[in-house]
């Protein structure tokens, strides 16, 4: 880098030495608010349920070089402003021209400097954002199966089970207990209803995480039947209802 400046003139090393230092400042500031925007999403689900430090900073790591792109952008113009704001505010910019330089030809190094950062926004973008992002994904598909509480929240109708529908009104921190359960089978070929509504129970997996393991106890169980015909046209709508003390729903 120092063979590089050195070849470089007075008034190009000038200006790639005031823009590296706003640059990374700006990228940094940008890469650490546009991580803590994302990771916001996700912290519900991570703090204080179980997951190790480093668990976390691997997570944060994979979220963070994802958003490289995004935050290089951001630098490289609050960079600019401020590189030629103070050109202009200490008059090194008239003096410049009035020597003979064109605004084009002072420009110039920051236009290969910028190119430079493109191409390497290309090559991160194509070739290593792909597997941050699958990284960071497989990583939380990891912690949310140990965690099963992890993939539901309360107050929130979870359809990550194909053909279920689980609501959960509250949920503790402690054994993966839950309460106020409700489970809309939609896994039928009719839009027969079947619910399942449960006072309490709890979540955990089973045979080494391939199955998801639901318990629920105090509650009952509401199945709709097809409808049966009558005398004179008319049609019965029954309606089955199962009480029960426990009940085992597995995924």
């Amino acid at each position: 880098m120092k063979f590089l400046l050195d070849r470089l003139k007075k008034v190009d090393r000038l200006l790639i030495s005031s823009f590296i230092p706003p640059m990374m400042l700006s990228f940094l500031i940008a890469l650490f608010v546009l991580t803590m925007q994302f990771f916001w999403l996700y912290i519900d689900e991570i703090m204080g349920k179980g997951v190790g430090f480093l668990q976390i900073v691997e997570l944060v790591s994979y979220l963070t070089i994802s958003f490289v792109p995004l935050a290089l952008p951001l630098s490289v113009i609050l960079a600019s402003v401020m590189v030629f704001g103070n050109l202009g505010e200490r008059y090194e910019l008239a003096s410049l021209k009035s020597a003979g330089i064109s605004l084009i030809r002072v420009m110039k190094p920051l236009i290969f400097f910028v190119g430079f950062i493109s191409l390497f926004s290309f090559v991160a973008s194509n070739y290593i954002i792909p597997k941050s992002n699958l990284k960071f994904l497989t990583r939380l598909y990891d912690i949310r199966r140990q965690k099963p509480a992890l993939a539901i929240e309360p107050g929130i109708f979870n359809d990550d089970f194909y053909g279920y529908s689980i609501y959960v009104g509250k949920k503790h921190s402690t054994r993966d207990s839950i309460e106020n359960v409700i489970v809309y089978n939609e896994n039928r070929s009719t839009d027969l209803i079947l619910v399942t509504r449960a006072s309490h129970g709890r979540m955990y997996t089973a045979d080494k995480g391939r199955r998801f393991v639901m318990e629920l106890f105090d509650g009952e169980q509401v199945e709709e039947t097809s409808p049966q015909y009558k005398e004179g046209g008319r049609r019965n709508y029954p309606l089955m209802r199962a009480h029960f003390d426990k009940y085992v729903q597995s995924f």
